[in-house]
């Protein structure tokens, strides 16, 4: 089912006209942080896991984890200590909101976070497309950081997840 109001994103290489949807549920496959100077680093010692969702609606919501976090041994968040608490939380980010395209980049309208500064913010991606040999695309969206103060480029790349590849 097509609808006239999914929003689109253009792919951002020359001469490319393909379209591609961003509507659907997206696995993290990577996730880099190339800084001034040319070091590049991985987020959470690379050991992270993240899904991405857009609605037909325009709603969208992204969650990051480090995957080895310790376990805290209780039987709620409630019930852990303040510093279990805060470890848990360093390994974690997640919010959600709606989104708008706008040329080649999405702009994410954060209504809920676990970070409380990003709240009634919007977060700002690059989107660029990638196609793999096995001929699928992901999707990378790419926080390029604002005028002089940007120190570092944030690049994570999301796998459609499909019923066909399991994601």
């Amino acid at each position: 089912m097509t609808l006239s109001h999914v929003p689109k994103a253009r792919a951002d290489s020359p001469g490319s006209e393909a379209v591609h949807d961003l509507v659907g549920t997206w696995k993290l496959v990577d996730w880099t942080v190339a800084m001034n100077g040319g070091r590049t680093v991985r987020p959470f010692r690379g050991k992270a896991a993240g899904v991405i969702t857009y609605t037909d609606e325009g709603r969208m919501v992204a969650t990051l984890m480090k995957t080895d976090r310790e376990k805290i041994g209780t039987r709620s968040f409630n019930e852990a200590t303040a510093m279990e608490r805060a470890s848990a939380a360093a390994g974690y980010l997640s919010y959600a909101g709606t989104y708008e395209i706008i040329g080649d980049e999405v702009h994410h309208h954060v209504d809920i976070s676990l970070f409380p500064d990003w709240v009634g913010g919007t977060q700002i991606r690059h989107i660029a497309w990638i196609t793999n040999e096995d001929g699928t695309v992901d999707l990378e969206l790419s926080d390029l950081g604002v005028g002089s103060e940007r120190t570092a480029t944030i690049h994570l790349r999301w796998h459609r997840i499909t019923e066909d590849r399991g994601g």
